[in-house]
């Protein structure tokens, strides 16, 4: 089985940037986007311009910022859906460290080049008690993409468990790879996909003139 890429991701490196912030009706205190964006920032800031190499050196440290926001370990679960069960716990814990920094190395390593795109984010919009959307727009060299954040209630705090690109989920990305995958291939097989994938340095896709 080729190695499960998200599609999204590639992107989603234009909603990595400096951002503008509308709330038009949500005070600050009650609402996650101004604490997602602060985080988004932040992952900028580790990543712009850094090369392949020295991105996965700070991999850890650009995990922690972005779990200021992000809940990777529900990512991670959530790609995987009812094929989480089929992981022992070590597994488990082993998936959410290599696939959470596959996931984060790869949009860190894309962020590393070119401008910082435009981005505008509107207040968060309630799904329902426990669930929240941001809807932001990327405007970079004249391409536009819209990206939506799911953000959740974890530990009491709003952190993304999901992220649309264009229409396009990085949870229902990976679940629907993860599913062909254990069609015929076990939890094992998987976890050594992803170390061999993150044992390679990705090379920097240029920018065009």
């Amino acid at each position: 089985m080729p190695f499960p890429r998200l599609r999204s991701l590639s992107s989603l490196t234009a909603c990595l940037s400096a951002v503008i912030l509308q709330l038009p009706h949500l005070h600050a205190a009650d609402d996650p986007a101004p604490a997602l964006v602060a985080t988004i920032n932040g992952v900028i800031d580790l990543a712009l311009g850094k090369s392949p190499e020295v991105i996965q050196e700070q991999l850890p440290a650009i995990r922690s910022r972005m779990s200021e926001s992000f809940a990777i370990d529900v990512i991670v679960q959530r790609t995987f859906g009812a094929n989480w069960k089929k992981l022992t716990p070590p597994q488990q814990t082993e998936a959410v460290d290599l696939l959470g920094r596959l996931i984060i190395r790869t949009y860190a390593t894309q962020l590393s080049t070119g401008v910082r795109p435009v981005i505008t984010a509107t207040a968060s919009r309630e799904i329902d008690a426990e669930r929240r959307e941001v809807v932001s727009t990327a405007v970079r060299q004249g391409d536009t993409v819209n990206v939506i954040y799911r953000l959740g209630r974890f530990d009491g705090k709003w952190k993304v468990y999901d992220v649309a690109a264009e229409g396009v989920s990085v949870v229902g990305n990976y679940r629907q790879q993860f599913d062909a995958h254990f069609q015929k291939g076990s939890a094992a097989d998987l976890l050594k996909l992803l170390k061999d994938k993150l044992a390679v340095i990705p090379a920097v896709k240029k920018e065009g003139p």
